[in-house]
């Protein structure tokens, strides 16, 4: 009796904790310090056995003998290699390649060393959310669950692969419509990718405030470090594809956003962006361009400088441009809440719109002040936007809806150590 109460007590605590997260969130960028971490690894870990069944399948290449597995992003990248005589479904193929399915991405393997016929195979029904794991070393994906069955891929070292569940100790990938198991001693589970966000970047002499800004100084150190440490910089879209399963990525990768579309991110961060070959989405409050235009260049007080129109396509090859609102990055000083609560969702997508003439190629959005409730994320989704950022701090990883992805906010108040702590993926909240 008393465990059914208590059952009753934790489903009335649950629904109440539910009505309360779908009130309105948001966090500042400046306070606190730290706020949260997303939790575990996994949204929807699964610890049954994949569901499997044998299915006909109208294409099923059987290689003769090892072949390498490419993905396709700029160029083929190689992730992995296939042995001989594990037959896979194809999903299609052209003049050089056979294509198939790792979780949700397309990958390839070269024609010419295998056989393809219509017949029975192994196919696995999980169709649950994708986590990902990190491999430190090249890493063998068995046929089964133990360690004594055959191993039939092999993953390259310094990716994050997408992963269906885990069962027993061992990580389960899809390929090509069948179940492979991966040990889980031997990969790293991925807590997720840092997410940078900048405003202002002015030389220290100028400065005059630290609140949302950072000494050209501090960048230059910080863009120095993540060039010597290798990392590779990933667009709103790659990071969607990256959270969606349909992207594998390599293992020091991040994504350094800006905000606001301010004047000094030409002036001073643009250039240095240019200097190490990093990319950035740079999201533009559109009814604030041309701002200014024509007045001295902001030198750490009175108004703020923003970009001109014609400042965009100067900077395409650093910035994507992305959307942040068009007249709703305002505070309502009654409730110190953003003006966007005040207004439909009907409205808000108007504004969105607004906002995507002027940033057309934009698919995500960055929400003023971090604020923001479930209307403004069904505005974002009807104007086709997929990514939604956030200033609550964490990594940005499948524990969280794509409309709720964690940032860390760089000013001059974080120190180097802080910086380096947290693309690293070392950082922790409580």
């Amino acid at each position: 009796m008393m465990k059914k109460i208590y059952s009753y007590l934790l489903l009335l605590a649950s629904l109440l904790l539910f009505i309360m997260n779908n009130d309105v969130k948001w966090n500042l960028n400046e306070v606190p310090l730290f706020h949260k971490q997303s939790g575990t690894a996994f949204a929807q870990t699964v610890k049954d056995q994949p569901a499997t069944s044998i299915k006909q399948f109208e294409h099923v290449l059987t290689l003769q003998e090892r072949q390498p597995i490419y993905m396709m992003t700029d160029h083929l990248v190689k992730i992995g290699e296939l042995e001989a005589d594990y037959p896979v479904a194809i999903m299609g193929e052209d003049e050089a390649y056979y294509e198939l399915r790792l979780a949700n991405m397309d990958v390839y393997i070269p024609k010419g060393r295998g056989v393809v016929e219509n017949r029975k195979e192994l196919s696995t029904m999980n169709t649950s959310r994708f986590a990902t794991v990190e491999t430190v070393a090249p890493t063998k994906v068995h046929t089964a669950a133990t360690a004594e069955s055959d191993v039939w891929m092999q993953l390259e070292a310094g990716y994050h692969y997408p992963v269906m569940q885990e069962v027993d100790g061992w990580f389960v990938v899809k390929i090509g419509e069948r179940p492979g198991y991966i040990r889980k001693q031997s990969v790293t589970v991925d807590k997720g990718l840092p997410v940078l966000v900048y405003h202002q970047v002015l030389p220290r002499a100028l400065m005059q405030t630290t609140m949302s800004t950072i000494s050209l100084e501090n960048f230059e150190q910080q863009m120095n470090y993540l060039a010597e440490q290798q990392f590779t910089t990933l667009t709103s879209r790659e990071l969607y594809q990256y959270l969606e399963g349909r992207l594998v990525v390599p293992s020091r990768s991040i994504v350094i956003t800006f905000d606001d579309g301010l004047l000094s991110s030409k002036e001073y961060a643009y250039p240095v962006l240019k200097k190490h070959g990093f990319t950035a989405p740079h999201h533009i409050i559109s009814s604030r361009m041309d701002r200014g235009k024509g007045a001295p260049v902001f030198d750490g007080g009175g108004l703020l400088n923003y970009l001109s129109a014609s400042d965009l396509p100067e900077m395409k090859d650093v910035f994507q441009f992305e959307a942040h609102t068009s007249e709703l990055h305002e505070l309502n000083r009654e409730t110190n809440l953003g003006v966007v609560f005040d207004h439909t969702q009907e409205e808000i997508t108007a504004d969105l719109r607004k906002n995507l003439q002027h940033v057309p190629a934009a698919v995500s959005i960055a929400y003023p002040y971090g604020l923001y409730n479930e209307q403004f994320i069904e505005a974002a989704k009807e104007v086709g936007l997929v990514i939604g950022y956030t200033t609550v701090e964490g990594y940005a990883n499948m524990d969280s809806s794509n409309y709720e992805v964690n940032r860390f906010g760089m000013t001059e108040r974080r120190t180097f150590e802080q910086f380096t702590t947290y693309v690293d993926g070392d950082m922790t909240w409580p």
